[in-house]
């Protein structure tokens, strides 16, 4: 599988003022999005992105599960564990895409 060649530009005042709505992104996708100054700082978009990759994977694995009876419902172990990356990587400061799944954040094109 290809890695992504997608750049992100941000500087370290991005890092700085979009650590804790970053990580926020992943727990409530949309709060970043209503925020003016956040719109505009590429780490927190980016990290929005990947939220939002995360929340479509999880109605995913709710929809697998209800039509399995429940044995679907393993995906969710995988949904947790990219959620503490994501969340992890935001509180670092970098810029990684989710194992997997990640890569289809670009589709998005939040950050620019």
């Amino acid at each position: 599988m290809a890695e992504s060649t997608r750049q992100i530009n941000f500087t370290p005042d991005d890092v700085n003022n979009g650590k804790t709505m970053a990580i926020l992104a992943y727990l409530v996708f949309f709060i970043p999005l209503l925020m003016d100054d956040m719109k505009n700082n590429n780490f927190v978009m980016y990290h929005t992105e990947q939220a939002i990759v995360l929340l479509i994977f999880n109605v995913i694995a709710g929809v697998i599960g209800g039509i399995t009876c429940g044995i679907g419902l393993i995906l969710y172990l995988p949904w947790l564990v990219f959620l503490i990356m994501g969340i992890m990587n935001a509180s670092k400061g970098e810029c990684k895409p989710l194992p997997l799944i990640g890569k289809f954040g670009e589709k998005f094109n939040l950050a620019k």
